[in-house]
């Protein structure tokens, strides 16, 4: 199957029971469903059971969906969220690793905790936060399918009492919404391995307070999952990722380098190629290049802290490198 593996990368990554589901509008199937079914019960049907259905307005049960969806236009006044123009003649909805064509939107259904590091790690590659849109109506249908198709934006929902009390959603459960390009942006940056563990912290509150005051005396700032700077024209992000066994040895400097638009930022790659190497890296992502320097310690990172001179010489040194590295590829891509 098309999406297979990157369907499995994502589902082992994130420790998720359900499969990621694709849907497509205006499928060139022909409407399969047994009975007419809520939009939102169609969904986790796939993710839950792997079953695949394509409908069409008749099969709806649900007016919300019908609208949201595009099947037809509100009789009065307006909707929204809802595709625009209503020119919906058909849906397919299939697991994502079964699927063959190519989705316009993948849905993700998972508890608050499961998705609560989806959301994380896509704010890490994105480098921003994640902004959602939701009302408690219209949730996966508008909040989950149509939002990500209109606005191009993966979008949260908290769900809605249709989904909950008809559709067997559990209290625990939310669902992303994903356009697909997003999704697969998101997927494969789990399969590159210096990017994932340069960019997987630990939480802020896991740190010992000695090693928290170390970073901190070195002009930084706490964050969530992370300390943040301004050293010299630059802000530089501290990381301190764990390996397989929970353990922290290292800590990873970030630094993004925004550009116009995606093109001119793929058209440094040549250069950052050159630049940002061992053991240093860099990761595009829209109109950004992000460049990574991972410091390993040696031992234990708070062992290491607390060798005052030597951590604060390798992180300074660190820095150092970013900012000399990031100059000269500023220099030479957009200056």
């Amino acid at each position: 199957m098309k999406y297979t593996e990157l369907t499995k990368q994502f589902r082992q990554f994130f420790e998720l029971p359900f499969t990621p589901v694709a849907v497509k509008f205006n499928s060139n199937e022909e409407p399969d469903i047994p009975h007419p079914m809520r939009y939102c019960e169609i969904v986790r049907k796939a993710a839950a059971f792997g079953t695949s259905y394509t409908c069409s307005a008749d099969d709806m049960s649900c007016a919300s969906a019908e609208l949201a969806l595009g099947f037809t236009e509100p009789a009065y006044g307006d909707v929204y969220p809802r595709m625009k123009p209503a020119d919906t003649k058909t849906m397919t909805v299939t697991p994502l690793d079964k699927c063959e064509f190519e989705p316009d939107v993948v849905v993700v259904v998972g508890t608050a905790s499961k998705l609560m590091r989806v959301a994380a790690t896509l704010s890490k590659v994105k480098g921003d936060m994640v902004n959602a849109k939701f009302k408690g109506e219209f949730a996966v249908c508008g909040e989950c399918t149509t939002i990500p198709v209109m606005e191009n934006k993966v979008n949260l929902s908290l769900l809605c009492s249709g989904a909950r009390m008809f559709s067997d959603y559990r209290n625990d459960e939310i669902v992303f919404g994903f356009p697909m390009e997003a999704f697969v942006d998101l997927a494969e940056s789990l399969k590159e391995e210096t990017i994932t563990k340069a960019l997987c912290g630990c939480l802020m509150d896991d740190l010992p307070a000695r090693l928290v005051e170390a970073i901190l005396a070195l002009g930084f700032t706490k964050g969530t999952d992370h300390f943040i700077g301004r050293f010299g024209d630059e802000i530089v992000r501290l990381y301190i990722p764990k390996d397989e066994s929970g353990k922290s040895s290292s800590v990873t400097l970030h630094v993004p380098v925004k550009f116009k638009d995606a093109d001119a930022s793929k058209s440094s790659e040549e250069v950052a190629t050159d630049l940002f190497e061992e053991p240093m890296n860099y990761r595009l992502r829209d109109n950004w290049v992000d460049a990574i320097l991972l410091i390993d310690l040696h031992e234990p990172i708070r062992r290491a802290a607390m060798k005052t001179e030597k951590f604060n010489e390798l992180v300074n040194n660190g820095i150092e490198v970013m900012l000399e590295r990031v100059g000269k590829f500023k220099r030479k891509t957009i200056h």
